[in-house]
């Protein structure tokens, strides 16, 4: 069937036209490429090779080959291959985009690399495989690169990125970005100890006074000056106060605490004095980092919780006791997930009930003022009234509040409490209803009531009836081995529903050992009897740990994420039950993809043949040292 009919083509047109590029269908614009084209006939003859689209994106040569049905994306070869037989080249996307790329390569000498894409399916439903073809010397390969999910990825502005991630394996922007500012929390916490000596106490506190000042208008490092009778810490702190009561609106109990914990700046010695090696206090030479290296960040938007790496990077440089107090800081990639897992929009009211150094509150805030589409009275409304977090710990609560009021937040929501202490009524009271948290892990060794399951459950108590929570939490927690979990399990059935548990990557934590799952509940709505929950293993989420680096995006983990939500939404039925299982559940089950898996895959004819042939190599061993009597009919005894 003709794609103009399908609509495949017109699909693919009108992402090709927001490129605002010129581009060619059936030909190319360049006279070169059109000559190469030649004898490039996908039916085997002379006739000329008609490439679907054909894009010159700055020095990007781009080949499209589209079809309507998503099973003719690619066929491969007996070697696993891409197929060059003429039937494969007619009928399968990739295989007749290949087929053009490497016509322009043979029969072109200014182009030796060309981006060969095949795409199937259309606006709602579709693949896009790109594949590098290149020619080294007299030698034409052809490289497999992770699928895309969109061709906005090859756009003008996004394609050089594209390429560099997965063409040449360096690391994305924002990777380079996030790297750099781990090894800069790495560097300032080696400051901190050389020229500051502080305990790990402070050091946090000490980075949140210094940008809390820095984004006072009337501050300047210059007025830093190493003066006996003002001290620089003075300086900072009297700033601090100053921006503080310039945004107002933030009770004053809320303030006592900040300025409390920043007090010892203004009595510290060793960060007043002016260090020999350094020509200036420590405070003036942090500030002037912080100045020329952080700060920028926050008027971005940025999903990148900074404040909170910093403490991340305290506590595992320093040592000090934050790992005992279940201390765990979650990923960026994850709090995004997380906030549009529950589909945060920007009329939610959403609480983070253990929110750390906020950086839950930081995401859901970011895509609540994307959907505000400029309305500044509903971006106020948002950052005054919409976001609320506790938090027990004071020196986070400091990084938590200084992240907010550096992000706007005009108010500042934040509890200094413990979540058990906040009843669940007050928070519905506050219309809460999207919930995102990550709780302290392995509180419960010492103390059953503070299980990772008992912090679920107290939360859920605090959202409106209908309301979505989404928990990350160690896998052992939707075991719940202990009697006192098992309770919690059933109790929170018989008042909220589980939708969907989400298998995480094992090393999402990456140096802290943890196995994590996420859990998506619906509040205040008894759990179905015949309710069939989703259980997803997506250990495969296209992060990898590089050595020295940490975990990082291979490339794949749009098109991986974009796949978890067509799957969940179901959009695509194209999975096995080894990605996705539903099932009925009870409280003593364990909520995890790994206890209702099945393997639904019908065996191919090669695990067949092995199977007997074990079988039999096995019977053959038995008769031989006497065990025949296994195999032997018991009729015939």
């Amino acid at each position: 069937m003709n794609n103009e009919i399908t609509g495949t083509d017109q699909f693919v047109r009108r992402e090709i036209e927001k490129f605002g590029i010129p581009y060619s269908e059936q030909g190319a614009l360049n006279p070169e490429i059109n000559k190469a084209l030649k004898g490039a006939s996908k039916q085997g003859g002379k006739g000329i090779g008609k490439p679907e689209f054909v894009i010159q994106n700055g020095e990007y040569l781009i080949v499209i080959e589209d079809k309507r049905s998503n099973d003719k994306l690619i066929k491969y070869d007996e070697e696993n291959k891409i197929d060059k037989e003429i039937s494969s080249l007619k009928d399968y996307a990739v295989n007749g985009a290949v087929h053009y790329a490497r016509h322009i390569i043979e029969k072109t000498s200014s182009f030796d690399e060309v981006i060969a894409v095949g795409i199937t399916g259309d606006e709602n439903y579709n693949n896009i495989q790109p594949v590098v073809v290149s020619k080294i010397e007299d030698t034409i390969s052809e490289k497999l690169l992770p699928k895309i999910s969109n061709l906005s990825k090859l756009n003008p502005e996004n394609i050089a990125e594209w390429y560099s991630v997965n063409v040449l394996k360096e690391l994305p922007k924002e990777q380079k970005e996030i790297f750099e500012l781990q090894n800069l929390a790495k560097e300032i916490h080696e400051d901190l100890r050389n020229y500051a000596s502080l305990e790990d106490e402070n050091k946090s506190t000490v980075i949140s006074a210094i940008l809390l000042a820095l984004s006072e208008k009337t501050f300047n490092v210059t007025s830093l000056s190493g003066d006996n009778f003002k001290k620089d810490g003075d300086i900072i702190f009297e700033a601090v106060k100053t921006n503080i009561s310039r945004r107002g609106a933030m009770p004053q109990a809320k303030t006592t605490i900040l300025l409390n914990k920043f007090t010892f700046l203004t009595t510290n010695v060793k960060i007043n004095e002016v260090n020999p090696s350094l020509g200036m206090t420590p405070l003036k030479y942090l500030a002037n980092k912080l100045k020329d290296k952080v700060l920028y960040h926050f008027g971005k938007n940025t999903n990148y919780d900074m404040l909170g790496n910093f403490y991340g990077a305290f506590v595992k440089y320093g040592g000090n006791d934050s790992n005992s107090l279940g201390i765990v800081l979650t990923p960026h990639h994850i709090t995004t997930l997380m906030t549009e897992l529950i589909d945060v929009i920007s009329s939610d009211y959403v609480l983070d009930p253990a929110c750390g150094s906020g950086a839950f509150l930081i995401s859901a805030m970011n895509k609540m003022v994307s959907q505000a589409n400029g309305d500044e009275e509903k971006i106020k409304h948002i950052k005054k009234h919409q976001l609320l977090g506790i938090e027990m710990q004071e020196k986070l609560f400091t990084v938590a509040t200084t992240n907010m009021i550096l992000r706007g937040d005009g108010k500042s929501n934040l509890q200094h409490a413990d979540m058990f202490s906040v009843s669940g009524e007050s928070m519905r009271k506050k219309r809460v209803n999207k919930i995102l948290f990550n709780p302290p892990y392995s509180q419960g060794k010492t103390d059953k009531t503070l299980t990772e399951i008992s912090f679920i459950s107290h939360a859920l108590d605090m959202l409106v009836t209908g309301g979505k929570l989404a928990v990350i939490v160690p896998q052992s927690t939707m075991v719940g081995k202990s009697k006192e979990e098992k309770e919690y399990k059933k109790k929170i059935l018989e008042k909220n529903t589980l939708e969907l548990v989400i298998t995480l990557n094992k090393d999402t934590f990456h140096g802290v050992g943890t196995n994590p799952a996420i859990a998506i509940f619906e509040g205040g709505k008894p759990h179905p009897d015949n309710k069939k929950v989703k259980f997803v293993n997506f250990e495969d989420d296209g992060f990898i740990v590089r050595k020295h680096i940490g975990l990082v995006d291979d490339g794949s983990a749009d098109e991986k994420r974009k796949f978890l939500f067509d799957v969940i939404n179901g959009d695509n039925e194209n999975y096995t039950t080894n990605f996705m299982v539903k099932s009925k559940i009870q409280a003593n089950d364990e909520w995890l993809h790994s206890f209702f898996y099945f393997n639904d895959e019908i065996p191919s004819e090669e695990d067949f043949e092995k199977t007997i042939a074990d079988y039999l190599t096995f019977q053959f061993d038995m008769y031989v040292h006497g065990r025949g009597y296994l195999f032997e009919d018991e009729k015939s005894e």
